[in-house]
């Protein structure tokens, strides 16, 4: 694998920013609130997210009631007090009644003043707990903030509590909520379900769309399963409430899912293999999936989107046996899964990387398939080739009914996906022969 990363200074590059996963943190929280130290600019990164990729998003309100909210404090214009304001409006948002947790950040200028906000965070002792988040978006991008959003959160929690847990209970900590729609629903449906069927109970996933009090029911978990969006959450949690604790991949694919099952099992302290049940909803879907591998089989898919989906995504990929010769990340470097293809791979690439990888493939080399985000399809990496919107964001493809991705429901899904992306994409050449002819 060629690993290349942009190193050119002051380019427009395929890398999203820290605040933008702050903001999604939040928006897979449904009753807390964040208060982001600076200039109201940082709402544009709102509307990323509100209504253009999460149709059920409530980080917006029609009547003004936001759930992020602004000092609008500029560098221009600076208060002559900041602390005293920002510690009034924090107490005032705490003591509403409105939310359950309040997250404080705030503006890299604001943070080089000398602003303490784990200080003021500590400094509202009535109301809702408030837990700082870093004010890192200068060296920071998006999935670190995401992280350390959830690892506000733990931190927010209450201390454990005392009893006897049952081993089989476990909690899901760092899954990747960007929206509230049919696609992320689903997935959890699935993961809860074949966890189930594997001999256990899924007491929380962090996050569910859901309120904080779910958030908190972590605490009744024996084993906290670490997914990769939220490490740094995850470990928190689980010496907060002195849990077990997994660190796993995605549970995508045939194999991806089963071996994830087979993990969690293994942790849980469950004796035995992968019950009857599980092993034969394995081969439904291996056996649904067959027929889908005559048009799929050798062909090329390029991928663009976060390095984790990337890292699960390689290993279904050999399982429909396509390669990835061209993959474009989104994020700062990051280590990637021992699955993980043998192809070009570009961390935050510019767009002239991008054309200029693209162009240095040879005919044989180019894809026949491309599974992105809309900032890859908007930035023309995918011009021309069959696509099919998969992460954050996804603005021309919303889920009102269930469209898992992971577990076992979610690889058949995913694989008629890409199935009919060819299919139509060779329907419509057909059919421009025809009418030329």
């Amino acid at each position: 694998m060629k690993d290349i990363s942009s190193q050119k200074a002051f380019e427009k590059t395929y890398r999203l920013p820290y605040l933008l996963g702050v903001f999604l943190g939040l928006n897979a929280v449904s009753d807390a609130c964040l208060m982001v130290d600076g200039a109201n600019c940082v709402m544009v990164k709102a509307d990323l997210i509100a209504g253009n990729h999460d149709l059920f998003s409530t980080l917006l309100s029609e009547t003004g009631r936001h759930r992020i909210i602004c000092t609008m404090w500029t560098p221009v214009n600076p208060p002559k007090n900041p602390e005293k304001k920002l510690g009034a409006m924090l107490n005032s948002v705490a003591g509403s009644g409105q939310f359950r947790v309040v997250l404080l950040t705030g503006l890299p200028y604001c943070w080089l003043a000398g602003m303490d906000y784990e200080g003021m965070a500590r400094s509202v002792s009535s109301g809702a707990p408030v837990s700082a988040i870093p004010a890192k978006s200068m060296d920071s991008d998006w999935l670190d903030g995401y992280d350390l959003t959830l690892e506000a959160f733990a931190r927010a929690l209450p201390a454990a509590r005392p009893g006897k847990r049952a081993k089989n209970k476990v909690a899901l900590v760092g899954y990747m909520l960007d929206r509230n729609e049919c696609d992320h629903t689903a997935n959890l449906k699935e993961l809860t379900r074949l966890l189930k069927a594997s001999g256990l109970e899924t007491v929380s996933i962090w996050p569910s769309g859901g309120s904080v009090a779910e958030l908190a029911r972590v605490s009744e978990a024996a084993l906290i399963v670490s997914l990769p969006y939220g490490r740094k959450a995850a470990r928190t949690l689980a010496a907060k409430y002195k849990a077990k604790l997994l660190e796993t991949g995605l549970p995508l694919g045939l194999k991806g899912t089963s071996s994830w099952l087979a993990a969690v099992r293994r942790a849980a302290g469950l004796p035995g293999s992968l019950p009857a049940e599980v092993l034969n909803e394995e081969r439904a879907a291996a056996r649904a999936i067959a027929p889908a591998l005559r048009a799929l089989l050798h062909k090329k898919v390029m991928f663009s989107g976060d390095p984790y989906l990337y890292s699960a995504f390689s290993s279904f990929a050999a399982e429909l046996c396509v390669s990835l010769p061209m993959v474009f990340l989104d994020s700062a470097r990051r280590p990637l899964g021992a699955g993980a293809a043998d192809g070009t791979v570009l961390f935050s690439p510019s767009t002239e990387d991008v054309k200029a990888a693209m162009g240095a493939l040879s005919r044989y080399q180019l894809p026949h398939l491309a599974v992105v985000n809309s900032f890859a399809l908007t930035e023309g990496f995918a011009d021309g080739i069959p696509f099919v919107e998969l992460g954050f964001p996804s603005y021309g493809h919303h889920c009102l009914s269930d469209e898992p991705f992971l577990g076992f429901s979610g690889a058949r899904a995913l694989a008629a996906r890409m199935l009919n992306s060819l299919q139509t994409r060779s329907k419509a050449r057909s059919a421009g022969a025809d009418r030329s002819a």
